[in-house]
């Protein structure tokens, strides 16, 4: 499960720094980055929606 735990960190990670060059971009590139985005929430939301699942999985660890 540490393994597991520490890729999902390094995934968290990563995809902060895809969100921050997002943000750098998009009011140049927004139309272009929109076309085919397959989620369907904010790219912040997944972030955090993926932080919070992060955070159940240790506290379930913890019990």
């Amino acid at each position: 499960m540490d393994a597991f735990k520490k890729a999902l960190d390094v995934v968290i990670d990563s995809m902060i720094k895809l969100e921050a060059e997002w943000e750098r971009i998009e009011e140049t590139h927004s139309d272009h980055l929109a076309e085919h985005y397959p989620l369907h929430h904010d790219f912040r939301e997944v972030v955090l929606q993926i932080m919070e699942w992060r955070e159940t999985i240790n506290n379930h660890l913890e019990e």
